[in-house]
């Protein structure tokens, strides 16, 4: 007779190598033939919905033309999930197109299988449910505790690692660089100057690390680097105990820009998707609202959409726009000199400032360990019945409240001395040849210089109105100055 062998098993610490070899052996000694196509050997829950190698499994017993055995070691190997798979089976034996073996439960069954066979049977499928029933309310109330706790139910998200302390528990943490990844890709994103094509290739320049656009889009919108965790089984989501890694304030940009919408008021931004380079930067002169950019006959134009009532709006074409801002740009340059002397004094001014900061450093440092020290106190209260449920998850969540501003406020600090060499350079980098500069860069990075240098930028039908940020508006005021101050 034709064999068809089963070896399954339901986690990834198991295997199925020894069920294989007791089933061939099985097979060998009652002279049924068997192939390796019809040796179904696999790793599947039986907690699982949608259970595809089992569906294969019976679609093959369905298609067999004369009887086959189906040899499985064990009956909680085959049908432990029995609402969904015993009907089929035992429609199959009851009409002798099926025998089935276990040979370690030493039971086969035919169509003239006896009472007695039948019943221990039914028993071994009753137990092997229960179980099953047994191990899915002990997951669902780990997973239910694990929640009240702010633990993460399964795998960490990129920025995390999972890492196992010295009691052997698991945890996970921040990982440097792939936090850095993260929080970056939240702060190029937010400023609007992006799309998710150009932020991917952004990121490979940067850290050369590769991601599908799909993965990015993802990522933008997972509340746990804010610290929000889902259960995504039932839909919950709940507030985790690890550490941040994206400012909530970026977030919810985040989210406005990538809904389309402007992070200021809420509405809807037209043309979101399309690649026009002052796209939302430019307010009308007359009415205050946004002009918007359209495209006729493969060149691009700007007009107000009059949402604020009629006043005769003009279009203006891109061209003449980025020559109003080259000119803009041109009035914060500086010559290389001029450019070396103020290097020289911010950098004594900044000396004081380093001193300052490492103070503040180091008081952070300590009101987090007295934190730290505070919830392991307060875990050992709770456990020992010291404190009530409602007092413990209270206290918790105000020193994670509390451990989560001091973390936010290191990270601005610790970064003081660092970005203060990066940005001066950067700013006189750029006031040293700021127009040539605008009219060289691509799409994202003229956007990103017009947001850093410009505001309140306007068009009153004939030209661009604007105000420059500080400190560019200082470079302004020392070119068209007559008279140079210290």
């Amino acid at each position: 007779m034709k064999a068809i062998l089963l070896a399954r098993v339901s986690t990834e610490e198991q295997d199925t190598e020894s069920q294989l070899i007791k089933l061939k052996e099985y097979a060998d000694s009652k002279g049924f033939i068997y192939c390796k196509e019809e040796t179904f050997d696999f790793q599947e829950s039986a907690y699982k919905t949608n259970r595809i190698k089992f569906t294969q499994v019976i679609q093959n017993l369905r298609n067999q033309e004369n009887k086959v055995a189906l040899c499985c070691d064990k009956i909680d190997r085959l049908v432990r999930n029995f609402l969904t798979i015993l009907p089929v089976i035992d429609e199959l034996r009851k009409s002798g197109k099926l025998e089935l073996h276990f040979p370690s439960d030493n039971i086969i069954l035919d169509n003239n299988s006896p009472a007695t066979d039948l019943f221990r049977f039914n028993m071994g499928v009753a137990l092997a449910q229960y179980y099953s029933d047994s191990i899915s309310d002990n997951v669902k109330r780990s997973n239910h505790k694990r929640i009240k706790s702010g633990q993460i139910l399964g795998k960490a998200p990129y920025g995390y690692r999972h890492i196992t302390l010295d009691n052997e528990t698991k945890t996970i943490e921040v990982d440097p660089f792939e936090a850095g990844v993260v929080l970056k890709m939240y702060e190029w994103y937010s400023t609007g100057a992006y799309a998710i094509s150009e932020l991917r290739t952004k990121i490979h320049k940067e850290f050369n690390v590769n991601f599908a656009k799909s993965t990015i889009a993802e990522r933008l919108e997972n509340k746990f680097y804010i610290g929000i965790a889902t259960y995504k089984k039932e839909g919950t989501q709940y507030k985790h105990i690890y550490p941040t890694i994206v400012p909530e304030n970026i977030f919810h940009t985040v989210q406005d820009v990538k809904a389309g919408r402007d992070p200021k008021t809420g509405s809807k931004v037209k043309y979101a998707g399309k690649e026009f380079y002052y796209r939302s930067l430019i307010k009308c002169g007359k009415c205050g609202y946004t002009i918007s950019p359209e495209e006729h006959r493969g060149k691009k134009y700007y007009c107000c959409t009059e949402y604020g009532g009629k006043h005769n709006a003009k279009y203006v074409n891109e061209d003449l726009l980025t020559e109003e801002f080259a000119n803009a740009f041109r009035r914060i340059s500086l010559s290389k000199e001029t450019s070396e002397k103020i290097i020289k004094d911010l950098q004594q001014l900044n000396e004081t400032n380093l001193n300052l900061s490492q103070d503040v450093l180091e008081k952070l440092r300590k009101d987090k360990d007295i934190l730290r020290n505070r919830k392991s106190r307060l875990y050992d209260e709770y456990f020992d019945d010291s404190i009530t449920k409602d007092i413990y998850e209270a206290k918790l969540k105000q020193y994670d409240s509390e451990l989560n501003i001091i973390e936010d406020k290191l990270k601005r600090v610790d970064e003081v001395d660092r970005d203060f060499y990066v940005t001066t350079e950067y700013i006189l980098q750029l006031a040293q040849q700021s127009s040539e500069l605008f009219k060289r860069s691509e799409l994202e990075e003229r956007r990103l210089l017009i947001k850093t240098v410009l505001l309140n930028v306007t068009w009153d039908g004939v030209s661009l109105c604007y105000d420059y940020h500080n400190p560019f508006n200082l470079l302004v005021e020392m070119n068209e100055s007559t008279a140079w101050g210290a």
